[in-house]
C-alpha cells in the first residue's frame, strides 16, 4: 500500500512540475493567426515582428527582433538588429509549415550554419520557442509577437 501511494505522488509531482503546453487544436479556417492555403488547408500565419530572446547554455542570452515573411506555408526570419555574431538583415530562421506546427524548420548559426531544429508554438500562435543544438549546446530563441 505505501509503494502505490509513493507513485502516486512521485507521479502527480512529476505532472504537476512537468512541462506545461497547450494541447494541439485542430485549424479552422477564420481563426486567429491562421492563413488558409490555396490547397484549403490551414496553417499557422507567422509573418510580421517578433520580439526574441536568444538563449545559448553557459553562454548568456541577448534580444533582438525578427522579421519573418510568408508566403503560403513557407517563411523566412531576418534579423532587425545587429547581433552578436551576424549583422542586421541576416535570415536566421527559414522552414515550411503544416498543419497545426511545422514541417520543416531551421536556424542559421554563426559557427555551424543552417542546423534543424524544432519549436512549439503557444498562446494562440503569440509565443513560438524554437530549440536546436549548436556545437553540443542547447540554443533556445523565444519569440512573442509584436
Amino acid at each position: 500500500m505505501k509503494r502505490i501511494i509513493v507513485v502516486l505522488i512521485i507521479a502527480f509531482v512529476l505532472v504537476a512540475c512537468g512541462e506545461q503546453t497547450e494541447p494541439l487544436k485542430p485549424l479552422d479556417k477564420g481563426m486567429p493567426n491562421t492563413v488558409t492555403l490555396s490547397n484549403g488547408k490551414v496553417v499557422y500565419k507567422i509573418d510580421g515582428e517578433w520580439n526574441v530572446v536568444v538563449k545559448i547554455s553557459m553562454r548568456g542570452e541577448y534580444e533582438n527582433v525578427y522579421k519573418i515573411s510568408q508566403d503560403g506555408n513557407k517563411f523566412v526570419g531576418i534579423r532587425l538588429k545587429d547581433g552578436e555574431f551576424e549583422p542586421k538583415g541576416s535570415e536566421i530562421i527559414k522552414g515550411e509549415l503544416e498543419k497545426n506546427g511545422f514541417k520543416s524548420l531551421y536556424v542559421k548559426t554563426s559557427s555551424e550554419g543552417w542546423k534543424l531544429a524544432t519549436a512549439k508554438i503557444s498562446e494562440n500562435c503569440n509565443k513560438i520557442v524554437y530549440k536546436a543544438k549548436v556545437q553540443g549546446l542547447g540554443l533556445e530563441i523565444t519569440t512573442t509577437r509584436k
